[in-house]
């Protein structure tokens, strides 16, 4: 059966997975376009000349700056199936400079997040449960600055939320981020992007948990899903094929 729609995906210098994502799209009657311009992949979804548009094997370096250009500010945040219970979860932030450095900007900045990330989950009805994650246990606090600091973060975070929406369900528990998969929560902070993208590449590329891009997450609805260079082929299909699914509940 045939899609209404028409997506593209970025392909560059690594072709191989890509291709097998586009071969066992199209025969699936999925129409798909191989953009190896970054601008051009940009451009035309902008231009609504497509309906959604996947990084493949595009630079990072090359296409994030290019959005950022275009539609202002916005967060990654990746897509990945809870190895418990089988259910998505978004992991973010994964970009390294997605969040801020200093304290007061990275804080603003990850309140902004959780927001839009809460929203995108409404939209697609699943509940919000929200983990922060920290650099050590609480029960480390003292131990070291630098853990200090981030889980003093994640404590000025959530009274924020306690005070702005108390039926939200948001929970901090330091790193143990085993726990709260286990638990069920569905969106995950990360400290700061580095370790987010780290914790990616663990869950994704070195476990191979099942992941479908990760997602731009802003004030406007962008149907880009950014995926990595390093990815096998089902993660640009899954990618594409996510895409369909929110294109459908719209």
């Amino acid at each position: 059966m045939c899609s209404d729609s028409m997506y593209a995906i970025g392909i560059g210098e690594k072709k191989d997975e890509v291709l097998k994502a586009y071969n066992k799209l199209r025969e699936e009657g999925i129409e798909v376009e191989l953009i190896n311009n970054p601008k051009t992949l940009v451009d035309k979804l902008l231009n609504r000349e497509i309906d959604g548009a996947v990084r493949g094997s595009l630079s990072s370096s090359k296409v994030i700056p290019y959005l950022r250009e275009k539609v202002g500010k916005f967060y990654r945040a990746s897509i990945l199936k809870n190895p418990f219970n089988g259910e998505i979860f978004l992991l973010s932030p994964v970009g390294i400079d997605d969040i801020r450095e200093d304290k007061e900007g990275r804080v603003k900045d990850k309140i902004e997040l959780i927001n839009y990330a809460v929203n995108f989950l409404k939209r697609n009805n699943i509940e919000p449960k929200i983990a922060l994650l920290s650099g050590g246990r609480l029960s480390d606090y003292g131990r070291s600055r630098e853990v200090d600091k981030t889980i003093e973060e994640c404590e000025e975070i959530l009274r924020h939320f306690k005070k702005t929406d108390e039926k939200l369900d948001i929970r901090h528990n330091g790193i143990l981020i085993e726990e709260v998969l286990k638990k069920g929560c569905n969106i995950i902070i990360a400290p700061d992007g580095i370790s987010g993208n780290l914790m990616f590449r663990c869950l994704g590329l070195v476990c191979n948990l099942e992941g479908y891009g990760a997602i731009l997450l802003s004030k406007e609805e962008i149907n880009f899903f950014d995926t990595s260079r390093n990815a096998t082929w089902k993660r640009y299909y899954n990618a594409i094929k996510f895409m369909e699914k929110l294109i459908k509940i719209k």
